[in-house]
């Protein structure tokens, strides 16, 4: 059992218009009617095929990201394995906690050795018998990082097939994996595509022979790539144009990056290169011209329309969802369960009134910062009054929940911090409520989360509380 068959898989996935299903327990029955008509073979049937070929127990995937999909989770298990459904949640925690380390893993556990791997929105697991070989599990890694490659493409794949079928509307993300993968059939090359938006020069686009690693990430300034997107440099050629002069050392033949113009102004860009400098016709040449201009005027009309949908969901200072965004991310539908921490910084009227209100303002933006690197993409983060946040896990424990918090609230009080050269010490106090541990409905969350904030207030603030009955008796 080798990768490539993974790897062509995931290839191949981009003919198709990739339906959604989400797995029962146990595996359908062969002959099962399927739930759509549209073909598609991320995750099902690769997760069967890794399966059998293995001889694993279970094979899981998860996508912790993705443009309007929220969390799934994906199976296929050994009809043999007498597995109860307390064994199978706590795999599915193991691997929601993998998901937030990313990089390989493996665990031992009563079921068996469970292996993962976890990237870019996207974690795979397979649980193998106790006494796998060496051989076996080396080649299960190889077809893990094949699988989570395809799975974590699938999202954006499935708002291309939406879009294409004529039932979305095209988004940033759509145009930039249509353009990748159309540069990569017209020449055989991979291709980064990337957009100019607020917050700096994002990758929304890879062909299958390009790394997915870089979907979604924000270019260093330095980056040829984002240079060209940004029309602070015109057409040209990079060895490494995703970063920095001198930072990839290893031989590439030079990519092709050339802007996405618009009314002679640069919206974005796209780096491509023919694998081992291979030659291209001068038709083909011509015909990837003429496809970044068609998606200049497409990328112009999603950057604008992404632009309106953040002011009605985004708070203006911070970036992070408002109350009403954080709202729409809570309804998505995903896993049955969840955390959500409420902060609220410590002291800020006294900040406010011995800075001014620009420096509260800074801090505000600094724990936004915080925030937004503490947690991982599928989780929500919002600002949801003058100093007060929310977070919404979702897939995640009340133990679990409690951690983000207090690993939170560690890196904001021992991250310095200074208002025009006046150092300010800053500290925020958390309540955590979980789904279903301490309620059987989300809509309570926030209630209970507020209630164990105001008595990590009343027990001296800087503190992470988790919510218990009796918190919200103002006499305690």
């Amino acid at each position: 059992m080798t990768s490539p068959w993974l790897l062509a898989l995931a290839g191949a996935a981009v003919g198709y218009l990739l339906g959604r299903r989400t797995s029962n327990r146990r595996p359908p029955s062969i002959g099962a009617p399927p739930e759509t008509a549209t073909p598609h073979l991320l995750p099902d049937p690769a997760l069967e095929w890794l399966r059998r070929a293995s001889g694993a127990f279970g094979v899981w995937a998860i996508e912790t990201k993705g443009p309007g999909l929220g969390a799934r989770t994906y199976q296929s298990l050994a009809p043999s394995w007498p597995a109860t459904d307390a064994e199978i949640d706590l795999i599915e925690q193991r691997l929601g906690a993998a998901a937030q380390r990313e990089g390989e893993g493996a665990e031992r556990l009563d079921a068996g050795l469970l292996l993962s791997a976890a990237a870019g929105g996207a974690v795979a697991g397979v649980l193998l018998p106790a006494d796998a070989s060496t051989s076996l599990q080396a080649a299960v890694r190889a077809d893990l990082m094949a699988l989570l490659d395809g799975v974590g493409r699938r999202p954006v794949l499935h708002d291309l097939a939406q879009v294409q079928e004529g039932l979305a509307i095209e988004t940033v993300e759509s145009v930039g994996m249509r353009l990748a993968y159309q540069v990569e059939r017209i020449a055989g090359a991979e291709a980064y595509v990337a957009a100019a938006e607020p917050a700096g020069v994002r990758v929304i686009g890879v062909s299958g022979l390009a790394d997915r690693r870089a979907l979604g990430q924000l270019l260093p300034a330095e980056a040829t790539l984002a240079r060209v997107a940004s029309g602070a440099e015109r057409e040209t050629t990079s060895a490494d144009p995703l970063r920095g002069p001198g930072a990839d050392r290893r031989r590439h033949p030079p990519a092709q990056v050339a802007p996405l113009l618009r009314h002679e102004e640069a919206i974005g860009a796209v780096a491509w290169r023919v694998p081992n400098g291979g030659a291209v016709l001068p038709d083909a040449i011509r015909e990837v011209s003429e496809a970044l201009r068609a998606a200049a005027l497409r990328l112009e009309v999603a950057l604008r329309l992404a632009a309106e949908t953040a002011k009605a969901i985004k708070d203006p200072l911070t970036g992070l969802l408002n109350r009403r965004g954080l709202s729409e991310r809570m309804g998505l539908v995903g896993p049955e369960r969840g955390a959500l921490i409420s902060l609220d910084f410590d002291k800020f009227k006294l900040l406010n009134d011995t800075l001014g209100h620009a420096a509260g303002d800074a801090a505000l933006l600094h724990l936004g910062r915080i925030l937004q690197e503490q947690v991982r993409g599928v989780d929500a983060a919002a600002r949801v009054g003058g100093e007060e946040f929310l977070l919404w896990l979702p897939g995640t424990s009340l133990e679990e929940g409690v951690r983000v918090a207090e690993r939170i609230r560690v890196r904001l009080a021992t991250t310095p911090w200074d208002w025009q050269g006046r150092v300010w010490p800053l500290s925020a106090s958390f309540g955590v409520a979980g789904w279903p541990e301490t309620t059987r409905s989300r809509e309570n969350l926030a209630a209970q989360a507020d209630a164990a904030l105001y008595a990590a207030k009343r027990g001296g603030r800087d503190r992470v509380v988790a919510w218990r009955t009796g918190l919200n008796d103002v006499s305690e």
